[in-house]
């Protein structure tokens, strides 16, 4: 019974969506909850069953040799990754529940995603891999553009264009490894790809592989479609689409680049570090210029996309598990400050950044919880942020110039947040304070859990990791040292720079790419991975 729990992973919630769209009645859309408590159960149970039978973890559907059935696959990765999404779908439930219970094709939506999601972490064939990503893709694409207005239909297509273009890519190079291999099962190709890794063909099939996953990651310059679609979406889906759906795209490099071809193949691991970097650093200039709360923290998201790629491109060690642990923690502060921000946008009826003040004094539960996301993605100590980014730049310590460009993203992120925090000063408002207790267990549970991670990262790491990180110190005097530093560089950035709105800001914040241009950068993003395959490295 155990070893079909992965298939109820994927269906309840499939079956839930489906209760509640034909139904249609507000009280039985309370069936989400139950479903959510379903799966958190039936995923105990199977973890608890999996470390002490491995075997329970992978499934051959109908009877066929599993180098070519349709196989699911669980491991230390899909687990981390299934565990994150049952907490975020539940987050997010019980935060837009109030507003959309009567919305039932939402929610159907929103449900079927889970169930999709939930297959695409679990399937063990590259085919059903890209069948699963193109579903997420239109079930996003539909979610964007639910307000049913010209800005968010018009993300919506930006969005399914781009991403079903870098699919279509990472399809060329499923069948041109097929034909190489004669299998698509992901542990077969595993363990048979230095068979013919140097062959031309599978070298072209690992560029075109790599290139769609990169649209799928925002990784630079290929990230457009992102700060597009969280700038008109709901505010549950933006929490989920920064907090958890774009690392779709980190866990398919993962189990492509890193499990499937080997983590330094082709010498790429430098290749990555650059480009994730490139992420990092283009998605924190385009944050600190905007003035739209969204903007801001969807641009961050791609900078924050960057720097789990500058860990996870050395494929191993502290800073390769420093990048799976922001993942985990991104998704808790990324997904809280969106939360937040939702709530005050409600109550003061705009998304402008100098519009917005006195948030302290006017909504003070809402703005501590604010405040704990903030200090969590500056990487402060004693919040989780700070965890994840000592362990990634462990690799690179004794490197002075990936530790410049390390320290320029962090600098950056400050600088963003402190102009983020203006909105917390000045005199109370009176608003409407829509009451709902639901909204706030999301918001304090995620909160907690930052503070949480962030203080007993210790057993956290030994129980989940079997790290000892005890290296890892919240009293060290040099991370203290060094935020305070930031903290002083970012308030002089922001001071004497940012906040004057000089004409470069300008030309940076109203700088828009077409969707022809998108295709030309991935073009150019693909020739360019191209030569350095072919021709460099």
């Amino acid at each position: 019974m155990v070893e079909l729990f992965p298939v109820f992973f994927i269906f309840i919630p499939i079956f839930t969506g489906i209760i509640i769209y034909l139904v249609k009645n507000k009280h039985v859309t309370s069936i989400v909850f139950l479903s959510q408590l379903i799966l958190a159960t039936l995923f105990g149970l199977y973890v608890y069953h999996y470390t002490q039978n491995p075997n329970v973890a992978y499934i051959v559907l109908g009877g066929w040799d599993d180098k070519f059935a349709i196989t699911l696959k669980n491991d230390t990765l899909s687990l981390t990754f299934i565990g994150l999404s049952i907490f975020m779908w539940t987050s997010v439930l019980f935060y837009t529940y109030k507003t959309n219970r009567i919305y039932h094709k939402y929610l159907f939506f929103l449900m079927f995603l889970e169930g999709i999601f939930l297959a695409f972490l679990q399937t063990n064939d590259l085919f059903n891999l890209f069948i699963f990503l193109e579903l997420i893709t239109v079930l996003i694409t539909i979610l964007i553009s639910y307000k049913k207005n010209g800005p968010s239909l018009k993300a919506a297509i930006y969005y399914l264009l781009l991403n079903t273009l870098g699919a279509m890519f990472f399809l060329i190079g499923i069948i041109i490894l097929y034909y190489t291999y004669g299998s698509i099962n992901i542990s077969y190709l595993q363990e048979n790809i230095g068979l013919h890794q140097n062959h031309q063909m599978v070298k072209l099939a690992y560029v075109l592989m790599i290139s769609g996953i990169s649209v799928k990651s925002a990784l630079f310059p290929l990230f457009t479609w992102l700060p597009k679609a969280h700038g008109v979406a709901y505010t549950s889906l933006s929490a989920l689409l920064s907090g958890l759906l774009v690392k779709g795209g980190l866990y398919l490099f993962i189990r492509i680049h890193v499990y499937m071809f080997g983590y330094d193949t082709y010498h790429m691991t430098e290749v990555f570090f650059y480009i994730g970097a490139l992420t990092a650093l283009a998605g924190v200039i385009l944050a600190l210029v905007q003035k739209d709360l969204k903007q801001i923290l969807a641009h961050h998201t791609i900078s924050q996309i960057g720097l789990m790629m500058m860990g996870l491109s050395f494929g191993y060690g502290l800073s390769f598990t420093g990048g799976l642990m922001h993942i985990i923690n991104h998704a808790l502060f990324k997904s809280l400050l969106f939360l937040c921000a939702g709530l005050i946008i409600y109550e003061y009826k705009t998304k402008k950044i100098y519009a917005i003040r006195g948030v302290f004094r006017s909504m003070p539960i809402t703005s501590i919880f604010l405040i704990i996301g903030m200090l969590s993605i500056s990487g402060a100590p004693f919040f989780n942020g700070y965890v994840s980014k000592t362990l990634i730049k462990y690799s690179f310590k004794a490197e002075p110039f990936k530790m410049l460009l390390y320290t320029l993203v962090n600098v950056g992120t400050v600088t963003s947040f402190i102009k983020f925090s203006q909105i917390l000063f000045g005199k109370k408002v009176d608003l409407e304070k829509r009451k709902d207790a639901k909204q706030f267990v999301s918001i304090i549970t995620i909160g907690l859990l930052c503070i949480g991670i962030g203080i007993f990262y210790k057993p956290i790491g030994e129980l989940i990791y079997g790290l000892d990180l005890s290296y890892v110190k919240l009293f060290d005097l040099k991370a203290w040292l060094d935020y305070i530093i930031y903290i002083g560089i970012g308030y002089i950035l922001f001071k004497y720079y940012i906040d004057k709105d000089y004409k470069p800001v300008q030309v940076i914040r109203s700088f828009q790419m077409t969707f022809e241009t998108a295709n030309y950068l991935f073009i150019f993003y693909i020739s360019s991975l191209s030569l350095l395959l072919f021709y460099i490295i």
